[in-house]
C-alpha cells in the first residue's frame, strides 16, 4: 500500500512538471491586474473577464487552470476580449469595490460595467457559455 502511494506521488510530480512545461511553451493567456492597472484594463477592452482569487485559496487553485483554458479558447485582445487574474490580497480595495466576499469569484465586465457575476468555481462549459453569450452581444465580427 505504501509503495502504491509513493508511486502515485511520483506520477503526480511528473504530470505536474509536464503541465508546467506545456504552460510555459503555450504562454500565459491571462493579464495580471493590480490596483495600478485594473481601471486601465477595464477602459481598454470591451469584454473583461476577471478571476478574483488568492494563491492560498484551494478552490481557486483548482479553478485557475479552468479559467486559463477558457482564456486560451476565447481571449481575443484584438476584438476586445481579455481574461484577467486579480489577487485579492494584493488589491483588496478592488475586491471591496465589487463586493467580492468569496473567492474565487468571476466577474464579466462589458465596457467597464459589471455584466455577470459567478461566485465560486464553475465548470468550464458554464464559463464558456456565459462569456460567449455576453461577448456575442458586444463583439460584432
Amino acid at each position: 500500500m505504501a509503495e502504491a502511494a509513493a508511486l502515485a506521488r511520483e506520477i503526480e510530480k511528473l504530470v505536474s512538471k509536464k503541465i508546467e512545461a506545456i504552460e510555459r511553451e503555450m504562454g500565459d493567456p491571462l493579464i495580471y491586474a493590480d490596483k495600478d492597472n485594473f481601471d486601465k484594463i477595464l477602459s481598454e477592452y470591451k469584454v473583461v473577464v476577471v478571476e478574483f482569487s488568492a494563491p492560498w485559496c484551494n478552490p481557486c487553485k483548482a479553478y485557475t487552470p479552468v479559467f486559463k483554458r477558457v482564456a486560451r479558447r476565447l481571449a481575443d485582445p484584438a476584438k476586445g476580449i481579455v481574461f484577467v487574474y486579480l489577487d485579492t490580497d494584493k488589491a483588496p480595495e478592488i475586491a471591496d469595490r465589487y463586493s467580492v466576499e468569496n473567492i474565487p469569484t468571476t466577474i464579466i465586465f462589458v465596457n467597464g460595467h459589471v455584466a455577470d457575476v459567478i461566485i465560486g468555481a464553475t465548470q468550464e462549459s458554464k464559463l464558456v457559455e456565459r462569456v460567449k453569450n455576453i461577448a456575442k452581444e458586444v463583439i460584432r465580427d
